[in-house]
C-alpha cells in the first residue's frame, strides 16, 4: 500500500498534465489556417451539421452569432477563450486623392486594374476581441483611422490579413497601415510602420506568422523592385532581420517546415520560391517559382512542400526542402508538377497521404502527395458556388465553405464523397477556425460559433 499511493498520485498528476496540454492545444487556432499554418485540427466530435434560423425553424448547432461591423476578410484566430478578427470601416471621402502609380508587366508605369476602388475614402481599421464562449465583444480598438496608401480590389478589404497570437499578445497587420501588437486586455503594446506596400491597387492579404521570438512578414509588391521579408522582435517590434527580394506582388503567407536537420521558411513567389533560415533571414536555396501571382499559401505533408497559383496559369508544384544554393536551373527539388485544378484564391490542403486542390468554382482534385498520382479530379459539391475561403480539416473530414455561406463536409481520402451540406445564411469570404470544440466561421456581417449543445 505504501508504494501504490505515490504511484497513483503520479499517474493522476500525469493525467491532469496530459489533459491540460490537450485542453491548451484544443483552445488554440493561433494564426492563418491554424497550428503551423496547415489548416488541420486535431479535435474530435465536432458537429458536421448546422443551419441558420428561419421563420419556421430554429438554428441547428449555431451556438451564437455576433455582428462585426465593417468589412474584413481576416479569418478568426483563437487563443484560450478569446477570438480575434480585424475589420475596416469606410469613412468620409477625400476628394482628389489618387491611387499610387502601378507598373505593367514590361515594368512601365500606367497599369490600372478595372476593379481597384476606394483610394478616395478614409478607413478606420479595427481589432475585435470576442469571448469564444458567449460571443460577447470583449473589446475593440481602432488601430488606424485615415486615408489608405493605395486602392483595393472591390472584392478585397483593407482588413484581409489574418492576425497571429503567441498566447500573450495578438498581432494585427494592415500592411501599409502598419503592424500592431495588443495584449489580451486590449492595450496597445507597440506598433510598427512597415512603409509603402503596393500591390497593383488590389489591397492586402498576406498574414504574419510567428517563429520563436519573431514576427515574420512577407512583403512582396508591384513587380519586385521593393519586395522583402522582415522579422521583428515580437516583444518590442524592433527589426531583427530583413531579406530583400525581387519577386513580384503576392498574397501568399510563408510556411515554416522542418527539412530534417533544420527549420526552413518557405516563401512562394512567381519568379522563384526561396527557402530562408527563419532565425536569421539567410537564404538557403531557391528554385523556379509558380510563374503566376501566388495568392494561395504553401502547405506540406510527407516531407514535401506544395506551392500553387492560379492567376496567369494553373500551377501545382511538389518540392523537397533541404537544398542548398541557386537551383533555378535544376530539377533537384521538384518532385512532381501538375497544371490543373489550382485556385486563384483558396489555398490547397494536405492531409495525410493526399494533397487536395479546390478550384474557385468548387471542383476538388485529390493527388497522392508523394507520387503525384491523381486519385480523382472534378469532385463536385451539390450546390454550385464560388470559393474564397480555404479548406480546413478535422478527423477524416475536409470542410469547404463557399461565398454564399454554404459549407460542405467532404470525406477525406482517395474517393470523393460529400457527407453533409450546411449554411450560416450569409456570404462567407474567410477560412474557418476550429478550437474549443467549435467551428468559428466569419460571415460578411457576423461571426458564428458552431458547436454541439
Amino acid at each position: 500500500m505504501g508504494l501504490r499511493r505515490p504511484v497513483v498520485r503520479r499517474c493522476a498528476l500525469g493525467t491532469i498534465a496530459a489533459l491540460s496540454v490537450a485542453t491548451s492545444a484544443s483552445a488554440q487556432w493561433p494564426q492563418w489556417r491554424g497550428p503551423g499554418g496547415h489548416g488541420i485540427s486535431t479535435e474530435r466530435n465536432l458537429p458536421t451539421e448546422w443551419s441558420a434560423a428561419t421563420a419556421d425553424k430554429p438554428a441547428v448547432n449555431i451556438q451564437w452569432k455576433t455582428e462585426i461591423s465593417g468589412r474584413g476578410h481576416s479569418s478568426p484566430i483563437v487563443s484560450g477563450n478569446l477570438i480575434f478578427v480585424t475589420t475596416a470601416i469606410k469613412g468620409k471621402e477625400v476628394p482628389g486623392r489618387k491611387a499610387q502609380e502601378h507598373l505593367k508587366f514590361d515594368y512601365t508605369p500606367g497599369y490600372i486594374h478595372p476593379d481597384a476602388v476606394d483610394i478616395e475614402f478614409e478607413h478606420a481599421l479595427k481589432v475585435f476581441a470576442v469571448d469564444a464562449t458567449s460571443g460577447r465583444i470583449v473589446w475593440e480598438r481602432t488601430a488606424y483611422n485615415g486615408v489608405m496608401f493605395d486602392d483595393r480590389h472591390r472584392k478585397n478589404t483593407f482588413a484581409s490579413p489574418t492576425m497571429v497570437t503567441d498566447g500573450e499578445r495578438a498581432y494585427a497587420s494592415f500592411e501599409s497601415a502598419g503592424l500592431y501588437a495588443y495584449d489580451f486586455k486590449g492595450n496597445l503594446v507597440w506598433k510598427k510602420d512597415l512603409g509603402e506596400i503596393i500591390k497593383a491597387g488590389l489591397g492586402p492579404g498576406t498574414s504574419p506568422i510567428i517563429y520563436k521570438n519573431l514576427i515574420i512578414l512577407q512583403c512582396d509588391q508591384e513587380m519586385g523592385t521593393a519586395s522583402y521579408l522582415v522579422a521583428l522582435d515580437k516583444k518590442t517590434g524592433d527589426e531583427v532581420w530583413r531579406a530583400s527580394r525581387t519577386t513580384r506582388r503576392s498574397w501568399a503567407t510563408p510556411l515554416i517546415v522542418n527539412s530534417g536537420t533544420r527549420d526552413e521558411l518557405i516563401a512562394s513567389g512567381a519568379e522563384v520560391v526561396i527557402s530562408y533560415d527563419p532565425a536569421t533571414g539567410r537564404e538557403l536555396w531557391r528554385a523556379n517559382g509558380t510563374q503566376s501571382h501566388p495568392i494561395p499559401s504553401p502547405v506540406s505533408t510527407k516531407g514535401l512542400v506544395f506551392l500553387t497559383a492560379g492567376s496567369q496559369a494553373k500551377v501545382v508544384m511538389a518540392m523537397k526542402p533541404g537544398g542548398n544554393g541557386d537551383l533555378k536551373d535544376s530539377q533537384e527539388l521538384l518532385k512532381w508538377r501538375y497544371n490543373k485544378g489550382a485556385a486563384y484564391v483558396p489555398s490547397p490542403i494536405a492531409v495525410g497521404d493526399y494533397l487536395y486542390l479546390l478550384s474557385d468554382a468548387g471542383l476538388m482534385t485529390c493527388i497522392d502527395a508523394v507520387t503525384g498520382e491523381r486519385k480523382y479530379e472534378g469532385g463536385r459539391v451539390p450546390v454550385p458556388g464560388t470559393f474564397f475561403a480555404s479548406p480546413v480539416a478535422f478527423e477524416d473530414k475536409i470542410l469547404l465553405t463557399s461565398e454564399d455561406g454554404d459549407s460542405f463536409v467532404i470525406k477525406a481520402g482517395p474517393v470523393h464523397e460529400v457527407l453533409q451540406t450546411n449554411s450560416v445564411g450569409e456570404p462567407v469570404y474567410t477560412s474557418p477556425a476550429i478550437a474549443n470544440g467549435r467551428i468559428y466561421i466569419r460571415g460578411e456581417k457576423h461571426l458564428f460559433a458552431i458547436g454541439k449543445p
